[in-house]
């Protein structure tokens, strides 16, 4: 029986209203056929309707893989909410960010929502933040973990939740505005996703990388090729961005 050929591509899956997802896939079909598969993101919230595919020469699993991780490490997907990316690849598994990590970087963007929706620092009351601010710093922070005040009052689970909630209202506020994202047509926002389909793909081709051992230039893909043709070690420690 004949062994079925294997195909490779990269792609990015995208809602209509705006969350996007960047991977890499193996099918059994050309990669224009595989229109089912939309991506595997872990977040059940994420639902995906459009998928643009980036690329599909590949050679090799480990070159989609080496594409794969230029696109999420360049745009940050984990710590960036317009991606639903929940971990970076690393080729042989996924590598997930502490929570702390994650809501530091996402709470400097939920500010303004968490103000509206009273939670945070600001569900205490005037009083209470009026204190906070006099301890200030270090000692406001200890302070605020002793009493169990503030955000020291939800539990990690909690704090990520209201952020969810947060986005989801500052989202059906602007579609109910009609402005930012939902200010513009359905066809616009396709045509949009596809120049940036277009970028990422500028900057797979663009960037420069040395294979560690011998040298060898080439884009990340072609120095994981180079590698594994030469049976040296193809992970990503075994390769340097050099441009």
């Amino acid at each position: 029986m004949e062994t079925p050929k294997e195909y490779y591509y990269t792609y990015y899956s995208y809602e209509e209203w705006g969350r996007g997802y960047f991977g890499s896939r193996k099918c059994y079909c050309l990669p224009e056929e595989d229109t089912k598969y939309l991506g595997s993101s872990k977040d059940k919230t994420f639902n995906p309707k459009y998928k643009i595919i980036l690329k599909d020469d590949y050679a090799t699993r480990e070159e989609a893989y080496a594409d794969e991780i230029i696109l999420q490490e360049h745009y940050k997907v984990v710590e960036n909410p317009h991606f639903a990316n929940r971990a970076y690849q690393t080729t042989t598994k996924f590598c997930y960010i502490h929570d702390f990590e994650y809501m530091s970087n996402f709470g400097k963007t939920q500010g303004k929502i968490n103000f509206e929706n009273g939670v945070g620092i600001h569900a205490l009351t005037p009083e209470q933040k009026s204190e906070c601010g006099k301890l200030g710093g270090k000692k406001s922070s200890q302070k605020n973990k002793k009493l169990g005040i503030g955000i020291y009052a939800i539990t990690p689970e909690q704090r990520i939740e209201n952020c969810k909630k947060g986005g989801k209202k500052g989202t059906k506020r602007c579609k109910e505005l009609g402005v930012g994202f939902y200010g513009i047509t359905p066809e616009q926002r396709v045509e949009n996703a596809k120049k940036g389909g277009y970028a990422a793909v500028k900057i797979i081709n663009s960037q420069r990388w040395e294979c560690c051992e011998t040298g060898y230039i080439s884009t990340a893909a072609g120095v994981v090729s180079y590698q594994k043709g030469k049976k040296i070690d193809t992970s990503k420690t075994n390769r340097r961005k050099i441009s």
